[in-house]
This record gives structure tokens, C-alpha cells and sequence, in this order.
């Protein structure tokens, strides 16, 4: 009965060194993990930026061809920007969207 006991106690203690010993290895990786993730993390965060300003609407009003802009002098010196569209004759935003949008070449 002794012998039995002793075996179990002995099977029990390899056991649990096993499970810290795989704690510890599992704590290990986890900090590495997280220092190379501290290093990866700015470069996938450049790459999502780069990505979402591809994403951009180029055909707006900004970026036509046939936007021209005004300036608003005022006798109090507040200047403002107005845009105007040669085709419409109208005042725009810089958002607007319209049919007759052509990519301004001179950027």
C-alpha cells in the first residue's frame, strides 16, 4: 500500500513540474509574441493608412479640371475660398461630385 502511495505521490509531483514547465515556456512565447507584435504593429498600421487613402474619391470637385477658385475679401480682412465650375457657372464644394468630372493634370 506504501509502495502504491509512493508511486502516485511521485507521479503527481513529475506532473505538476510538467505543467510548470509548460506555463512557464507558454509565458515565454507569449512575450515574445507580444515584443515582435510591438514591432510589426506600425508597419501593418502603415500599410492599412496607405490602403485607406487609395480609398479616397478622386472625382470630387478638388481634384477636376474645370473647378476654378475665388477669393472672398472682405473690408474686415477675413478672406475665404469660394470654388466655381467652368461648365456650370456655378458656385461648388470642394466634395461635389458631377458627370463632367476630368482629372486635373497639373498636381
Amino acid at each position: 500500500m506504501l509502495d502504491l502511495l509512493t508511486i502516485l505521490l511521485g507521479a503527481f509531483v513529475i506532473l505538476l513540474i510538467v505543467q510548470i514547465v509548460a506555463l512557464v515556456r507558454i509565458r515565454q512565447m507569449i512575450v515574445r509574441l507580444r515584443s515582435m507584435l510591438r514591432v510589426i504593429a506600425p508597419i501593418l498600421q502603415r500599410h492599412h493608412d496607405i490602403q485607406n487613402a487609395r480609398k479616397v474619391n478622386m472625382r470630387i470637385c478638388q481634384f477636376c479640371k474645370f473647378r476654378q477658385t475665388y477669393i472672398k475679401a472682405t473690408s474686415h480682412g477675413d478672406d475665404d475660398f469660394y470654388y466655381l465650375c467652368k461648365i456650370r457657372n456655378k458656385e461648388v464644394d470642394l466634395t461635389d461630385t458631377c458627370k463632367h468630372f476630368q482629372l486635373e493634370t497639373d498636381f
